[in-house]
């Protein structure tokens, strides 16, 4: 098949394009709304400029352009680390990879239970569900390491306001509370919402975890997972989300 009747496309070729523009696509979503895109801008006008020099025989800015480029990629990696990390995270929890994988063991039923009686109780909660990438990091420089069974008594007794436990984030692990207290990095996307709000949208925007938020003045259940809310959640929606994300059997 030729194309505008000068180049000569075949299958691969196809293949090709639709590969770029999937990984265009990807790139873009992951660095919407976050100031890498204005690097990456800054990037591509350098490449512009390189192009050009190189037409027009500009040894002197070809060279300038050149050092440049000689340390870009490590430039690069340091600069845009959180959006790779982003990227990296993107891949890896594509649906059509969930076929392969088996269900995470969170008791659904224990947690449902804890955050109903935190929200009627309108204690206020940060829970944090790890999923593939761990939040080790944040438990053991932050938090106190519990790794206690989970069970709704002991989580709504964490989050009792009487408890030394109460402020910060749990993050649970399959069945295991693993550490509670933990300060999370907070969201620079996400504005007009308190500490809870932010550091759940913060973890997931950084992580493939999924945080649960309830707000102690209103008793509302939020849900954050890349970054994105579900807000003003019944218990049977929340379940309804927890089930499709953590791919639950039951």
């Amino acid at each position: 098949m030729k194309l505008l009747g000068f180049f000569r496309v075949g299958p691969i070729d196809l293949l090709d394009i639709a590969l770029m523009t999937l990984i265009v696509f990807v790139v873009l979503r992951v660095l919407r709304g976050t100031k890498a895109i204005i690097l990456l801008m800054g990037v591509g006008v350098l490449l512009l400029l390189g192009f050009i020099a190189e037409s027009l025989g500009l040894v002197a800015l070809g060279l300038l352009i050149s050092a440049i480029k000689a340390f870009g990629i490590v430039a690069l990696i340091i600069l845009f680390q959180p959006e790779i990390r982003r990227l990296l995270i993107e891949i890896g929890s594509n649906p059509l990879l969930r076929f392969f994988l088996p269900p995470e063991k969170v008791p659904l039923n224990e947690l449902l239970t804890a955050i109903e009686e935190i929200r009627r109780r309108k204690l206020g909660a940060l829970i944090i569900i790890q999923r593939r990438v761990s939040l080790m990091e944040y438990a053991e420089e932050t938090g106190t390491i519990m790794d206690a069974y989970l069970s709704a008594p002991l989580l709504v007794a964490i989050f009792t306001k009487e408890s030394p436990l109460h402020d910060g984030a749990v993050i649970i692990k399959e069945n295991r509370i693993v550490a509670s207290t933990v300060m999370l990095p907070m969201s620079v996307r996400i504005k007009g919402v308190g500490a809870r709000h932010r550091a759940g949208a913060g973890i997931t925007e950084v992580s493939d975890a999924i945080a649960i938020v309830v707000s102690e003045e209103k008793g509302s259940i939020t849900l954050f997972h890349r970054g994105e809310p579900y807000t003003n959640l019944s218990i049977p929606q929340l379940k309804g989300l927890l089930e499709d994300l953590l791919n639950y059997e039951g």
